[in-house]
């Protein structure tokens, strides 16, 4: 088998690191070099790491002042030694078998690298990431995200095994210094790739913080986090577009449209001034490059607030928002058409035409025009 190298990037994550560096410990896949980067912790977690790696001579700990999760893991990788790279962030924990699912993959076809589903963990117990769950439906090996373009919604560094000659082919490094490193790095791999392995089974239990210790992916109500996050979105969007890629970058803006950046929408109710102008200017510079009918395709509400931050009428979208949140808005009619009982609906307001407020589709319906928009962008690829 070949030498895997495991990089865990380690910062105050007392609370969680052993279970993450015992369930490493506990892989099937035995032929393991566990690089562990201690980022300048306070607490107790460079012993803890120092511990694993006293006991089990296959852990090694390099230390370094603190300089955030990409540089972290960029010191990782220089310091590998494996034909293959993982990467593990210090809070999560993984199944027994996920390295080994995920290297018997690209061992069995040759891809550049392997991905595979996830768990989201809690107190509670584990239950699928909805991050995840639509990408990971069923198992396809030596694939392209220009044959699967969900794929574009595969961004974590965290479920993936890499050919080291890969990684080092394309000279991939982490952005460092910001927040949302996976972003900038994840999917040009899926676009440079030759061909990637999509693997079903789970391989990663993500976990989410309970409490007031909270996860950067739950502070999106800060400034810096949507900027961080914009900024990486931002960048893939213009790599596609000046690769030559049309075809993905639409899909990609898209996807950033209904879920990147559609999370730090939500939470503008409860952001500062600062928070908001920045969003709308930041948010309206991107949809200046993006064709009307994305916009046009999203359901109701979320079509509503989009077009409210296009017009920058704050009152009237903060309030939108609102009343979208428990995400049961009722239908109702006015003539013959369907429309969701959204705030304004009936105002008659001339920047909010009803047209906007109309029902979706069935579900039947949307899964046949989801098929024929695969069909067409795969029909473009050829």
């Amino acid at each position: 088998m070949a030498l895997l190298s495991v990089v865990v990037p380690v910062y105050n994550v007392a609370p969680y690191l052993a279970e993450c560096l015992e369930s490493i410990a506990a892989q099937t896949y035995r032929d393991l070099d566990v690089v562990l980067v201690d980022d300048g912790s306070t607490d107790d977690s460079a012993r803890i790491a120092a511990g694993f790696a006293a006991r089990d001579e296959r852990f090694r700990l390099v230390s370094q002042p603190n300089a955030g999760l990409g540089a972290a893991r960029n010191t990782g990788v220089r310091a590998a030694r494996g034909e293959l790279l993982q990467f593990v962030d210090s809070d999560d924990v993984l199944p027994p078998d996920a390295a080994r699912t995920l290297a018997a993959a690209i061992a069995c076809t040759g891809s550049d690298f392997a991905t595979g589903n996830t768990l989201r963990l809690d107190s509670r117990g584990l239950r699928p990431s909805r991050m995840h769950a639509r990408i990971f439906t069923h198992t396809r090996l030596r694939t392209h995200v220009t044959r699967d373009p969900e794929l574009l919604g595969d961004r974590t560094a965290w479920n993936k095994v890499f050919r080291r000659a890969f990684w080092d082919r394309h000279g991939f490094a982490f952005p460092e210094g910001v927040l949302y490193e996976d972003t900038p790095v994840m999917v040009p791999a899926h676009v440079l790739a030759r061909s990637v392995d999509v693997v079903h089974t789970p391989v990663y239990h993500w976990r989410r913080r309970e409490g007031g210790d909270r996860s950067i992916t739950q502070r999106r109500e800060e400034t810096r986090n949507f900027v961080d996050r914009f900024d990486g979105v931002d960048g893939v969007s213009r790599f596609l577009g000046e690769g030559g890629w049309a075809d993905l970058r639409r899909w990609y803006d898209a996807s950033a449209v209904r879920s990147d950046l559609a999370f730090y929408l939500r939470v503008l109710p409860e952001a500062p001034d600062e928070y908001i102008h920045v969003f709308l200017d930041r948010c309206n510079e991107f949809l200046d490059r993006v064709p009307p009918r994305v916009l046009d395709r999203l359901p109701a509400a979320t079509r509503v607030q989009w077009h409210l931050v296009r017009q920058r009428r704050v009152p009237e979208l903060l309030e939108v928002i609102r009343a979208s949140r428990d995400g049961g808005v009722p239908v109702v009619r006015r003539g013959l058409r369907r429309y969701r009982a959204l705030p304004y609906l009936d105002a008659g307001l001339p920047y909010l035409p009803r047209r906007l407020y109309r029902a979706g589709p069935s579900r039947l319906r949307r899964t046949f025009t989801a098929i024929n928009h695969k069909i067409k962008f795969l029909d473009s690829c050829r």
